[in-house]
């Protein structure tokens, strides 16, 4: 029986563009996709007709292949939000204005720091931090969420000094003087976030508020990509919580990291996959961010040539743990932003597929900021997806900047993995930009515009509807649910969404999701 019949023009990967389209819904699948004419004629007198404008749009519900739920909600309840500030005045004043609420001794948790957006172009100082909250402590997350800034209180609870060594995978910054100057790179954040104590979230409470943000943005399904990184195995807990007691309307796909991909790789906390989750996926971290100037690069940072960045792993370890998981039959996602990081991976991905060859191991890097000549062709030989977030171009603000001159016409190089037939599935990496809105995201790949309207390498912008498969059917490929959602195809998932415009209108960066359909209910409308 057709219980709803929606009508407008429609674009899938597996259709095309069809100017008259329609789809037919019964219950909670789609059961037949063509033209308005026919797919009306399937109508009987109980079903449904809904028709919308010729300038509407009909797609597949966005997939965002790559971002962090729980961080996300983690950011909205407890750290004070730095993301709209565009000087270093601002965030101290805004500081202020919490210490001001908070008995001394309590720990004031920031997020959303970004010193390229800044009048300054700059971190704050010590000293300056110090000024501010002397008996507070303090630590402000730079947006990357890779490098986080202390004040001396905070310092001090972690018992760091001038002479404290660095953590493997991680480095405690100094001045010039060899002082501390409060900046923690990668693991050297551990050691002062595992001294803070607030208030434990209420996660069950908060969820479905988060997810409804989700929709409103057109997405029902997710990549969680690095569950395990807050609370470890809890974090497993709290999602899968949340599945059982119907709180979590989002399709999610788990990348298993730190316990949670140690307890799956010896085949403990596994969870029951269905059209709601699966957990195919182990997520490596192999280097930082432009930002942060961690991300390893094969040549020096324009603006800082003292430093390549680094990597987080001897290339003997990570073809070890790479191959130990690939020989699980797990899926692998690595974190690698410079080129240098990029080339590590695909080299300990050949390592693993030689050592054990593996037919459909879509394997994934991801965030692939930089490339440099012949990466491209190793992503195609080797089989590997690009999991990329083209909301970095929407909001670049000096990253891009860092990159050395020969090396920029391969940053944000969409058009040259597509050109190589190289998988692209798109994500955000929420919460670690301002906002997480697809649309933007693609406008971003089409135009190569930033929110600023500043060209970011023009040369490397791909079509509309190569950004809308990378939103869609590719991100679902990359996360093996290809059979559940990500196309307008009977028998799939009536997971869609309904855009106010269509993409060849112009200013594409302003257009609305008017409704998302998550399992043939619609979960959002404008």
């Amino acid at each position: 029986m057709i219980d709803v019949i929606i009508c407008a023009p429609l674009y899938a990967k597996s259709t095309g563009f069809i100017t008259h389209g329609a789809i037919a819904l019964s219950r909670d699948r789609i059961v037949a996709v063509g033209h308005q004419g026919q797919i009306e004629s399937l109508a009987t007198t109980t079903t449904t007709v809904k028709r919308y404008p010729d300038d509407a749009l009909l797609l597949p519900a966005f997939c965002d292949s790559h971002q962090h739920f729980l961080s996300y909600i983690r950011g909205r309840v407890e750290r004070l939000s730095l993301w709209d500030a565009h000087s270093l005045s601002e965030v101290f004043a805004r500081i202020s204005a919490k210490v001001a609420t908070l008995p001394a001794g309590t720990w004031i948790i920031a997020d959303g720091h970004d010193q390229g957006r800044y009048a300054e172009r700059r971190h704050p100082t010590l000293s300056e931090l110090d000024a501010i909250a002397p008996y507070h402590p303090l630590l402000i997350h730079r947006a990357c969420h890779h490098i986080a800034i202390a004040n001396s209180a905070g310092l001090s609870i972690a018992g760091i000094t001038a002479d404290t060594p660095h953590p493997e995978g991680g480095r405690i910054a100094h001045d010039a003087h060899g002082q501390l100057n409060g900046i923690l790179e990668e693991s050297a954040r551990t050691l002062v976030t595992k001294h803070i104590t607030l208030p434990p979230i209420d996660w069950q409470a908060h969820i479905p508020s988060a997810a409804h943000e989700y929709h409103k943005r057109g997405i029902t399904s997710i990549g969680e990509a690095a569950i395990g990184h807050i609370n470890g195995l809890a974090d497993l807990h709290v999602m899968q919580d949340a599945h059982l007691n119907n709180r979590l309307p989002l399709r999610v796909s788990y990348m298993g990291f730190g316990a949670v991909a140690d307890a799956w790789m010896n085949r403990h906390e596994r969870i029951a996959e269905n059209d709601w989750q699966n957990a195919p996926i182990i997520k490596f971290f192999v280097d930082g961010t432009l930002g942060g100037e961690t991300a390893w690069l094969s040549q020096p940072y324009r603006h800082n040539p003292s430093t390549c960045g680094y990597s987080l792993y001897s290339q003997k370890m990570l073809c070890h743990v790479v191959t130990h998981a690939h020989q699980s039959n797990f899926q692998v996602a690595i974190h690698a932003i410079g080129d240098a990081a990029v080339a590590q991976v695909l080299d300990a991905y050949q390592h693993a597929l030689n050592t054990t060859p593996r037919t459909d191991h879509r394997h994934r890097i991801e965030h692939v900021e930089v490339l440099n000549k012949g990466l491209a062709q190793r992503f195609a030989q080797l089989g590997v997806i690009a999991a990329v977030q083209p909301m970095f171009t929407w909001f670049e603000e000096s990253d891009v900047a860092q990159v050395p001159e020969e090396l920029l016409p391969y940053t944000h190089a969409w058009k040259e993995l597509e050109t190589h037939q190289v998988p692209l599935a798109f994500g955000s990496d929420n919460p670690v930009v301002p906002d997480f809105t697809p649309v933007k995201g693609i406008a971003a790949a089409v135009t190569r515009r930033n929110y600023r309207g500043l060209t970011i390498n023009p040369s490397q912008a791909i079509s509309w509807r190569s950004a809308v498969d990378a939103y869609t059917s590719t991100a679902a490929w990359s996360l093996r649910r290809e059979h559940i959602y990500g196309d307008l195809r009977a028998g799939l998932k009536a997971d869609f969404v309904i855009l106010d415009k269509q993409f060849e209108t112009g200013d594409m960066d302003r257009i609305l999701v008017q409704e998302t359909w998550l399992d043939g209910v619609c979960v959002y409308q404008r």
